[in-house]
């Protein structure tokens, strides 16, 4: 006879309450981690595959594994744009349940859910592919051969805040690295002068992630992104007043007999003292 199941409690949650599927899963556990003590010690266990990363050139450029296709990656987030699903997503199982409520059991934070609602505009096929696409971008869509479209993505999560952390480090959970501080981890920069990862947010204001979009996480603080817009310049440009760098350049410029021209030149630096 089984004992009856709590509501609300996913299959996985579930499990883990039934005393015979916890020690299971613990004895698995266990036995996993001492076969891979086992295999190291003998020798047998795969290297894993890490970046070697030179402590004084954090930055510097590493080989891939494979031959790079592409020089750049540009990503353009769009926290809080217009739904995919009235501009680019057509789906016409949509339409078919236009006003009617959402079928089987979803718990959200919004509380109680509405009917669901069709696009707010026409979609018609657009290019010689016959993408179907809104009116609502009609420009847009005449780029459709141009654009790649991926529709095979799925989230864990109906919640903003913790959709951008899945979207950013594949985590909804805090505490990942995002995807720009691995792939700078991985790969380095060939550019000496600028940061190998920057994150320009909204001058509004930064989404509700918030630095989880451009974190390091557990990796090295060096593969965190550089935060700047337009509003917000990029932070630590210059020495804080009264530091050793900023004595150690006066110093040296009075040893050298300039030192009016070089107070001048600190006094004329933009932002100075940074905020």
């Amino acid at each position: 006879m089984k004992s009856p199941q709590p509501e609300n409690i996913s299959p996985a949650g579930t499990s883990l309450l039934n005393r015979r599927d916890f020690l299971r899963h613990s004895g698995t556990a266990f036995g996993g981690m001492a076969l891979a003590g086992l295999l190291a010690d003998e020798g047998l266990l795969g290297n894993p595959i890490r970046p070697e990363i030179h402590p004084a050139h954090p930055y510097a450029a590493r080989k891939t594994h494979f031959p790079a296709q592409a020089k750049q990656v540009l990503v353009i987030y769009c926290t809080g744009a217009v739904s995919h699903v009235d501009t680019w997503d057509y789906k016409p199982e949509l339409i078919k349940r236009h006003n009617t409520p959402l079928p089987g059991i979803v718990n959200t934070f919004q509380g109680e859910n509405g009917n669901l609602i069709k696009p707010l505009r026409e979609f018609k096929p657009r290019g010689a592919c016959g993408k179907m696409t809104s009116d609502l971008l009609p420009q847009l869509g005449s780029l459709a051969d141009d654009i790649a479209f991926i529709h095979s993505l799925t989230s864990k999560t109906n919640t903003h805040g913790p959709g951008e952390t899945y979207m950013s480090t594949g985590f909804i959970l805090e505490g990942f690295p995002s995807m720009g501080a691995w792939t700078t981890y991985a790969l380095g920069t060939e550019n000496e002068d600028l940061p190998a990862f920057v994150s320009i947010p909204d001058p509004r204001g930064n989404p509700q992630a918030s630095v989880n979009n451009w974190s390091n996480a557990f990796l090295p603080a060096q593969f965190q992104g550089t935060p700047f817009s337009a509003s917000k310049k990029i932070r630590h440009l210059f020495p804080p007043p009264n530091s050793p760098a900023r004595r150690t350049r006066m110093d040296a410029s009075c040893s050298s007999g300039s030192t009016s021209a070089t107070l001048k030149s600190i006094q004329e630096t933009p932002n100075w003292p940074p905020v």
